[in-house]
């Protein structure tokens, strides 16, 4: 079987963007795309060790008004223009708003058990990174080891879950593996 890390997308690997409104969200436009510094590295060093790379995201915005569907699908193609070779096995999106009640949206497991499924994945063995409470809650749900990216722009969005590791980034997470 295969171990793999489920990363969330804004917040782990990409920046979050001040919208008009004040509030810190995910990048509505492609020209806003900012990777993380390291994150390319990191994922492509834990893709080198053996783990699946597997990108599981809320992004509602489209459904909210804010931003178009076509939008998010250019920010999806900037995101992977900027990641360029990192070997990402799948993306998982979920385009619903919490109000939708549908069965993809983090916290739920769905998206980390279909890639279990379909990718010979064991949870147990596997990691669920995350910078908010919903994707501990997802990863916890789904049986993988869970840990709390400290990114400082979602503190507010974080508190009620409890990670098994602490890292303030995911370079410094992918090295605690590598060196486990």
């Amino acid at each position: 079987m295969n171990r793999a890390l489920f990363l969330d997308r804004d917040g782990v690997i990409d920046a979050l963007v001040r919208h008009d409104d004040g509030e810190w969200g995910a990048p509505l436009r492609p020209e806003h795309v900012r990777i993380l510094p390291g994150a390319v590295e990191a994922m492509t060093l834990a893709a080198a060790n053996g783990w699946l790379l597997f990108v599981v995201t809320n992004q509602p915005d489209a459904a909210k008004g804010k931003t178009t569907q076509a939008s998010l699908h250019a920010v999806h193609d900037e995101l992977l223009r900027q990641l360029g070779p990192v070997p990402t096995t799948e993306f998982f999106y979920c385009f619903h708003r919490a109000e939708d009640l549908c069965a993809c949206r983090k916290p739920s497991p769905y998206f980390v058990q279909h890639a279990a499924k379909y990718h010979d994945v064991d949870l147990a063995q596997s990691w669920f990174a995350g910078d908010s409470d919903t994707d501990l809650e997802c990863g916890a749900r789904a049986g993988c080891h869970t840990v709390l990216i400290d990114y400082e722009h979602s503190k507010h969005r974080r508190g009620a879950q409890t990670a098994d590791r602490f890292c303030a980034d995911l370079p410094e997470f992918v090295r605690t593996l590598e060196t486990a």
